[in-house]
């Protein structure tokens, strides 16, 4: 499986979702899966989380041109 992370101004957390939901369907199928920070749970390690999850992605969308 394919590990995709968004990188992304929280300005454009809504091209962010849109993105997301186009890519459902290999989400659906386990073809890929994607995290962004706002996956981080309340009292999780913020930098251990974002540190972890750069190094283990083999994709990283690192945001959109304005």
């Amino acid at each position: 499986m394919v590990s995709l992370l968004f990188s992304y101004s929280h300005k454009d957390e809504e091209m962010r979702d849109r993105l997301e939901t186009q890519l459902t369907t290999l989400m659906r199928q386990g073809v890929i899966q994607t995290w962004h920070d706002r996956r981080i749970g309340a009292g999780e390690d913020f930098a251990n989380a974002i540190d972890m999850h750069v190094e283990s992605a083999n994709i990283t969308s690192r945001g959109w041109p304005s």
